[in-house]
C-alpha cells in the first residue's frame, strides 16, 4: 500500500507539472528541462542579458538561452571541477558566454566552498546534503551579493536572474531588500529545502511571499522553484 501511495502521489506531480507548462505556454512562458521557466520577449528585445547563478559544469541553462535567442549570458559558479568545461563552453560561444568564479551569497567577502567529489553540486553551506555525506575538498572562494554582482559587471539592469545556489539563496532572500531586486526583470530561482534540514517548505513559501510584495508575481511548475516577474 505504501509503494501504491507513493506511485500515486508521483504521478500527480507529473500530471501537474505537465498541465501547468501547457497552461503557462499559453502565457507566454517557455520551458527548459529539467525544471528552467522564464518569459519569452517580443522580437525587439531579442538581444537578452541572462546571468545564470550556479550554471554547474554544462550550463544547460545559458546554452539553450544562447542557441533559442542568442542572449548573453554570464555564468557564475565557484566550483573547480567545472572550471575546464565551462572554459569550453566560452571558447564555443565566443563573447555570448562569460564564465565568473564566485559564489553569489548573503555577504560580499572570502568564504569557504565544499565541492563534493561525488554530485554535481557543492555549496558554501555546511549542512547542506552532500556537503554532510559526500567526500570532497574545500577551498577559499569570493562571496558576492546580487547587487555587487551587477556593480562587478557594470550592468544597470538584467533581463533574467537565475539562482541555483544551494541553499545559500535563504540568507540571501531573508536579508534582501526591494531595491536589491528591482534591477531584474526576471529572476528563476531553485529553492532548497530538501537538501538542508533545517530549511522547510514554510521558509521557501515564506520567502515567495516576500518577493512577490516586492512587486513581482510568481509562477512555479512543481511548487518547488519559482518564477518571478517584476510588474512595476
Amino acid at each position: 500500500m505504501h509503494y501504491i501511495r507513493r506511485g500515486f502521489r508521483a504521478a500527480h506531480r507529473i500530471l501537474l507539472k505537465t498541465v501547468r507548462r501547457i497552461w503557462f505556454r499559453t502565457k507566454g512562458i517557455r520551458y527548459i528541462p529539467p525544471d528552467f521557466i522564464f518569459f519569452i520577449y517580443p522580437e525587439e528585445k531579442k538581444q537578452l542579458t541572462v546571468i545564470d547563478v550556479g550554471c554547474g559544469s554544462v550550463a544547460e541553462f545559458s546554452t539553450n538561452m544562447i542557441e533559442r535567442y542568442d542572449a548573453k549570458c554570464i555564468a557564475v559558479d565557484p566550483t573547480l571541477k567545472h572550471k575546464s568545461a565551462l572554459s569550453d563552453l566560452a571558447r564555443k560561444y565566443g563573447d555570448r558566454f562569460t564564465h565568473i568564479p564566485f559564489a553569489v551569497c548573503a555577504n560580499d567577502g572570502m568564504l569557504t566552498f565544499f565541492q563534493s567529489n561525488v554530485n554535481e553540486s557543492g555549496s558554501v553551506m555546511t549542512d547542506h546534503i552532500n556537503v554532510v555525506h559526500d567526500e570532497g575538498i574545500s577551498y577559499e572562494v569570493r562571496g558576492i551579493t546580487p547587487i555587487s554582482l551587477l556593480n562587478y559587471l557594470e550592468l544597470e539592469s538584467v533581463n533574467i536572474l537565475k539562482l541555483d545556489i544551494e541553499g545559500a539563496e535563504y540568507e540571501l532572500l531573508e536579508k534582501i531588500d526591494r531595491k536589491e531586486l528591482i534591477p531584474f526583470d526576471q529572476i528563476f530561482i531553485e529553492f532548497h529545502h530538501h537538501a538542508i534540514e533545517r530549511y522547510t517548505k514554510n521558509e521557501t513559501i515564506k520567502i515567495v511571499e516576500k518577493i512577490c510584495k516586492f512587486g513581482f508575481i510568481s509562477y512555479s511548475l512543481d511548487n518547488h522553484n519559482y518564477l518571478f516577474r517584476r510588474t512595476i
